[in-house]
């Protein structure tokens, strides 16, 4: 009997397939549930390659054999169609692709396509909006970092195996239902794994507290941690705490009622309010223009926020409510159109604006939260953080036109905190809120 050893073969393929085949990246597949090398080369692979010889690329003994969930390495030369990258849709703000083995970061443009291996990420105030070969959608929200694990959209046949690490921040997703069964899109976050197959969910991880957040709108995803799975559905979110199974999931916060929506015209900008609802403690808003592009993004304390001014045109406004765990609700929407009309002037008041009252502080793992009541006849807001009671040696101030603010922890030592409301009229006289005073200590 004639003995071939496994470097011998693995002589053999390199002489025959590379004598005629120049080596190019390798494309990872997942095994699943019954499937093989012959069946991954039936599907995959050209003609003129067989199983065999992955079975020998891979290293793998026995064909039959093989466990569940290996990722079995295919040269991309050897694939029978061509596998297609994740497209950039457009950018808002600061944003940046680390390609595959390079440090460098490059500033991402429209039309720019990420591979296998590549990471993008976004500053503050920043997203990206990234489309694949069959039309799913990823939003990469701001102060957010992505890598592609692997990213097998693939051209004729749609999504396969995409699996995604998101390092930090929050991702939107709205995948197309996949027409084939063996099709996975998985999302990684240190604290746990989100799948699907088909459906509008978000995803965001929070490196202060260790907590991954998943909340699905439309569809169901699988959310995986320490061996435990839950399956979160339409209307429902679920939070995991590194190192913990899933928390059982709970229900959304509806939609906020977009019929009311109330947009007025500001000194340098736009006022939009919305009825609060009652059991959010913030908002997200997106604005995006009529070839939904993002124009404008950010959280608002309040059921209110002002945003620079727009060119005339179609708007397109998203908001939803964040609850006391962090899981974002329902989303609202609402189309208008703005024109270029001056923006209505406000008559002086005479009288005196009335002092704020700052509430009692709520305090955090991750930072501290302010909030006081509205005055009378005020445009805005004075945060005032400083070291002596009589607010002279100033740290730390911000111009607020909400009525909380939230901020992280200084050093250790005492503070005085107090909110200073302006008035309309510059000829009156500012007027000062109650003072807090905060110990910080030693950690």
């Amino acid at each position: 009997m004639f003995i071939v050893s496994r470097a011998t073969l693995l002589l053999l393929l390199l002489f025959s397939v590379f004598s005629s085949t120049a080596w190019s990246e390798d494309w990872i597949y997942k095994l699943h549930e019954g499937e093989n090398l012959t069946l991954v080369k039936e599907r995959f692979l050209k003609p003129e390659f067989t199983a065999w010889q992955l079975q020998v690329y891979n290293s793998i003994e026995k064909d039959r054999e093989i466990p569940v969930g290996t990722e079995i390495r295919v040269p991309i030369d050897w694939m029978r169609d061509q596998l297609a990258g994740v497209e950039v849709s457009y950018v808002y703000g600061s944003v940046f692709i680390v390609r595959r083995g390079n440090e460098a970061e490059d500033e991402a443009l429209r039309g720019d396509i990420l591979k296998a291996g590549d990471r993008i990420k976004t500053a503050e105030r920043s997203a990206a909006s990234l489309r694949f070969a069959d039309q799913s959608v990823l939003l990469v929200g701001e102060s957010s970092e992505v890598v592609f694990d692997a990213l097998s959209s693939y051209q004729g046949i749609g999504m396969l195996d995409t699996r995604i690490r998101l390092q930090r921040g929050r991702v939107e997703n709205r995948i197309n239902p996949f027409s084939r069964p063996e099709s996975r899109y998985e999302i990684h976050t240190p604290a746990a794994v989100t799948v699907v197959r088909g459906t509008d969910f978000r995803v965001s991880t929070d490196q202060v507290d260790d907590v991954t957040r998943s909340e699905v709108t439309e569809g169901e995803v699988q959310v995986t941690a320490q061996g435990t799975s839950v399956f979160v559905t339409q209307g429902e979110g679920t939070r995991v705490v590194s190192g913990e199974p899933p928390a059982k999931p709970r229900r959304l916060l509806a939609a906020p009622d977009m019929s009311e929506l109330d947009l007025s015209r500001v000194a340098g900008g736009l006022l939009l309010e919305w009825p609060a609802i009652s059991a959010a403690v913030r908002y997200r808003y997106q604005l995006k223009d009529r070839d939904q592009v993002l124009v404008a993004i950010g959280i608002s304390q309040t059921p209110r926020v002002e945003i620079p001014l727009q060119p005339a045109g179609e708007y397109h406004l998203l908001l939803r409510g964040i609850d006391e765990l962090g899981l974002e609700g329902m989303e609202g929407e609402t189309r208008f159109q703005l024109d270029l009309q001056p923006a209505v002037e406000r008559k002086p008041s005479s009288a005196a604006v009335a002092a704020t009252q700052l509430m009692p502080p709520e305090f955090f793992p991750h930072g501290m939260w302010f909030q006081w009541r509205a005055a009378a006849n005020a445009w805005g807001y004075r945060f005032l953080l400083a070291r002596d009671p009589g607010l002279n040696d100033l740290l730390f101030e911000r111009l607020s036109f909400d009525t909380g603010f939230e901020m992280g922890y200084p050093g250790p030592g005492r503070y005085f905190v107090a909110v200073e409301a302006l008035p309309e009229n510059s000829a009156e006289n500012k007027r000062l809120s109650n003072i807090y005073v905060i110990d910080i200590p030693l950690r």
